[in-house]
């Protein structure tokens, strides 16, 4: 019943010291940083970021870790447990973010960590899905994901986490992602979200057909969408840079709200 759960939670807890010692590293606290930890489990990671970092949020969606991490609480005050979805709690006041994430939540924790533009993020993801947060446009696995998070993030894959490391063993093996948040990042309205989102779900078209067949729906303007340069209409969704990306919003008038 108890592996049964964890599968369900897409739970696969890292068990190296030396894995987690170098996520710590990476992730370059001090005293000043308040660091996010999700899926905190039985609190090994969680332990050594309370050695380095002023605050630890370290949060777990399995009440049956939270007697464990409550104790590790009362030895390290500077432990706050939170209990529950991160996707619902969603908790503020973050500078750095050093996880091994359930793997069924990473893209929907990802998109919005993004939205919180933490400083520098440190996290194990599934091999496959960190390929995709990494893919250049272009690529065959450039995704919504990709473009969201390369507009905000330089993005590094770090080491490779073979999946006998963890307990549970996943299928897969994982890599260490380092996410180092861009200066000077843009504003980027919910109306522009929305429309990279839509256009991703036709990434292989181009973008002229696409942009016109949402203004036939009454998405968008038709006039702009026929005023749009043709070395940015010609393109094809997943070969749109970020920054190409954010131009179509603009030009679409879509940049106005922040």
């Amino acid at each position: 019943m108890r592996g049964s759960r964890r599968r369900a939670l897409g739970q696969h807890f890292l068990t190296d010291p030396e894995i987690l010692d170098r996520m710590v590293e990476y992730a370059e606290l001090s005293r000043s940083d308040v660091v996010l930890e999700v899926g905190a489990g039985g609190g090994e990671l969680t332990k050594r970021l309370a050695e380095k970092a002023g605050r630890v949020i370290a949060v777990e969606v399995d009440e049956r870790f939270a007697e464990n991490l409550r104790s590790i609480s009362e030895v390290y005050p500077n432990v706050e447990v939170l209990l529950g979805d991160i996707l619902r709690l969603k908790p503020g006041g973050i500078n750095k973010v050093v996880s091994n994430p359930p793997y069924r939540i990473s893209s929907k924790l990802i998109e919005w960590l993004v939205e919180q533009l933490p400083e520098l993020m440190v996290l194990t993801l599934q091999k496959e899905f960190a390929s995709k947060l990494t893919a250049p446009p272009g690529s065959p696995k450039y995704v919504y994901i990709s473009a969201i998070s390369s507009l905000f993030y330089e993005i590094r894959r770090m080491e490779i986490v073979p999946r006998t490391l963890f307990k549970p063993p996943p299928k897969v093996d994982s890599t260490i992602v380092v996410m180092r948040r861009r200066s000077g990042v843009p504003a980027l309205g919910s109306s522009c979200k929305l429309l990279w989102k839509r256009l991703f779900t036709r990434r292989r078209q181009v973008l002229r057909r696409v942009l016109m067949d949402l203004s036939k729906d009454g998405a968008l303007p038709t006039s702009l969408v026929r005023e749009l340069p043709e070395q940015l209409a010609s393109k094809r969704i997943f070969q749109l840079s970020p920054d190409e990306l954010l131009r179509i919003c603009e030009l679409l008038g879509f940049q106005e709200e922040a």
